[in-house]
């Protein structure tokens, strides 16, 4: 129940990363979006968005795991996040989160393909 919570708990935060960088792209403000971003992957997850970019497919899996299994909700509010990165190193690691959420049957959202399709390939 405890590891539940705090997996609904990082989702949630995630979520708030996400309405952030939307929000301020959406005012133009690019510059902000990208430090609401790494300031949100730092808070949340503990680690720095250049280094996140530079993660191996296995090494981003892991951040969205727990005791070896992949948590497709996790997965999917990391991938979300990352789609919304400027560099296509993070978008790359999107398409990978998508791919592992799939991959384990976990809930995805009904557009996850259209999702796939507007990442690059990686």
């Amino acid at each position: 129940m405890i590891e539940r919570d705090f997996l609904l708990r990082q989702v949630h935060q995630l979520a708030q990363v996400l309405a952030a960088v939307i929000g301020r792209r959406g005012e133009g403000d690019h510059v902000e979006a990208e430090e609401a971003l790494a300031e949100g992957l730092q808070s949340t997850l503990g680690v720095r968005l250049d280094r996140l970019r530079a993660m191996s497919r296995p090494e981003v899996t892991a951040l969205v795991s727990e005791d070896g299994a992949v948590s497709a909700e996790k997965a999917v509010a990391l991938a979300d996040v990352l789609s919304e990165d400027a560099e296509a190193e993070g978008r790359v690691r999107a398409r990978w989160l998508y791919e592992a959420a799939l991959a384990v049957g976990g809930p995805v959202p009904f557009d996850v393909q259209a999702r796939l399709d507007a990442l690059p390939e990686g």
